[in-house]
């Protein structure tokens, strides 16, 4: 493909819908997207599981969108610095891991475990739990406790937790049955800003105020039929022990480094939430990973990068813009950057704050932007649904679908005014539980993506896609438009100027059939002359 200003315009959480979807897409909402995709090369590529690296049925999501993207399909994943530490025997010896034991030894005293469910928890994390488990059990330790937090999910529904709960229980509990399953929450309960909720989180662990329930899967179908889902399912203890107490020790096993940070702040603070309470105070508090902004909590392993990112492959001759919301932008940049800290000279970033109005202020620095024609590859992020100031209902995505849709013929005049090429596709398919009516139903536009490419010096008969894709490939063609060299296993582009693949076949098929019509001529003549 040749190298030509770029628009990569991410129409974020917009994908297929599946057919247990409520169809939410028509062409009525998206006419320009509709038009674009008959008039030019169109095709719906992965954006979930085994073709991305993930767990079969598994979904991308914003964060792991990025990283595989940026990555070019090649992440630095937790699970392989966790797999390759317990393969050199790194992990029993790790003086992080050891301490979080040790204190429990030798106080006495409990161990709490907070450990995170959903269908994106792989059969490698309750592997990695379980050489956890067997090292505290070795090393002596008597009490320890499970707290569950729901939500590390591609959807949100509580069936997903029970599912989960009945395979951990498979894989984890069966081997260690004096082991107990003390609290579950959903992930809002402890994440959420409202310290009052994680207070509550808090008192429930310490002394078992709150709600008690034994047969946690029958309370899980409760709170389902009542509307609640893994994110906001309030929480409960299964026990009726004083639970958190002075001297225990708590582990995080911690995949995301924001895992119960604001839990964390609590424990580590407890005066400032309960001020007359008497309230534990040493509490040791350990992590595998690093917990955001919470540095005095020590963790056994560090995050490790990927070996190369999509920035990589941009000249530096070369302008890049990344236009996206401002709450997005640092991981957006820790993403595309590898990890690496400070963007290189070559690489502006515009934060765009108003959330509400976000498609018609994407709209005007985009098409002021290209209308500059400054830049060689400008990326915009558009969140097609945004749970802070949107609605959980299925109009409110519809709605959006359609301010999506403005947003994008405004993007695609202006490309082809300024004969830049555009490519619109996605990284990750809305998949959540919204409100209909008086039920919640599942939208899932998450397993396949679009891939839309705009180019006038390309044709769709100058395209021939490959049988699969993902939109990690989409990431590779914008390398190769910019120079670099790597599979492209997506896409087989035969633009003019350019020699057809086939030709030389289809030529030595010719030839002997214009040999043949030479013999048959000269047979002819010479029969008649």
């Amino acid at each position: 493909m040749n190298e030509k200003k770029t628009v990569l315009f991410l129409m974020n959480g917009f994908g297929a819908e599946s057919a247990k979807s409520i169809e939410v897409y028509s062409k009525d909402i998206m006419p320009t997207f509709e038009t674009l995709m008959n008039n030019y090369p169109f095709k719906l590529v992965y954006a979930s599981g085994e073709f991305i690296g993930a767990n079969k049925g598994e979904v991308s999501n914003f964060k792991t969108g990025y990283y595989n993207f940026s990555s070019l399909g090649h992440p630095s994943r937790k699970e392989d610095v966790l797999n390759s530490k317990i393969a050199s025997n790194e992990f029993v010896t790790n003086q992080v891991i050891l301490n979080s034991i040790n204190i429990a030894v030798n106080n006495s005293s409990n161990l709490h475990i907070i450990f995170s469910l959903g269908d994106k928890v792989n059969n490698e994390r309750y592997e990695h739990l379980k050489a956890y488990l067997d090292l505290a059990k070795a090393k002596g330790v008597k009490k320890i406790y499970i707290h569950f937090v729901l939500g590390d999910s591609s959807t949100r529904g509580l069936k997903i937790g029970i599912e989960c709960i009945t395979n951990f229980s498979n894989r984890v509990l069966r081997y260690y049955p004096d082991i107990k399953i003390a609290s579950i929450c959903g992930r809002n309960y402890y994440k959420n800003a409202d310290t009052g909720a994680i207070a509550d989180f808090y008192r429930m662990m310490v002394s078992g105020v709150g709600e008690v329930w034994n047969d946690y899967e029958e309370t899980i179908k409760k709170k389902y039929e009542q509307g609640l889902n893994d994110d906001t399912m309030n929480g409960f203890i299964t026990v009726h022990d004083r639970l958190l107490n002075e001297g225990d020790s708590i582990f995080l096993f911690n995949y995301s480094n924001n895992t119960a940070k604001q839990l964390i702040e609590v424990v580590l603070n407890p005066k400032k939430y309960f001020p007359t309470a008497t309230t534990p105070r040493n509490i040791a508090i350990d992590s595998l990973f690093t917990v955001n902004n919470i540095p005095q909590v020590p963790k056994a392993f560090q995050d490790q990068a990927p070996s190369e990112c999509l920035l990589d492959k941009i000249p530096n001759t070369k302008r890049v813009l990344i236009i996206a919301g401002k709450d997005r932008i640092p991981h957006i940049s820790k993403s595309l950057n590898g990890f690496k800290g400070a963007f290189a000279s070559n690489v502006s970033v515009w934060p765009i704050e108003d959330r509400k109005n976000r498609f018609e202020s994407l709209s005007q620095y985009l098409a002021a932007y290209i209308n500059q024609n400054v830049y060689d590859l400008i990326i915009a992020d558009c969140q097609l649904f945004d749970p802070l100031v949107d609605e959980r209902t299925v109009e409110q995505v519809r709605k959006n679908l359609g301010e999506l849709d403005k947003c994008l013929n405004i993007v695609y005049n202006q490309v082809m005014d300024k004969n830049y090429r555009l490519i619109a596709t996605s990284l990750y398919g809305l998949r959540q539980t919204l409100k209909l009516t008086t039920t919640n139903e599942l939208v899932d536009m998450s397993q396949k993506v679009p891939f839309l490419l705009i180019d006038k010096e390309i044709r769709p008969v100058d395209i021939v896609f490959k049988k699969e894709g993902t939109y990690i490939d989409v990431a590779k063609i914008i390398a190769i438009s910019f120079g670099s060299y790597m599979p492209n296993d997506l896409v087989v582009i035969d633009a003019p100027g350019q020699k057809r693949k086939g030709g030389k076949k289809k030529l030595i098929i010719l030839l002997p059939i214009l040999l043949l019509l030479v013999l048959v001529i000269v047979y002819f003549y010479m029969m008649y002359m």
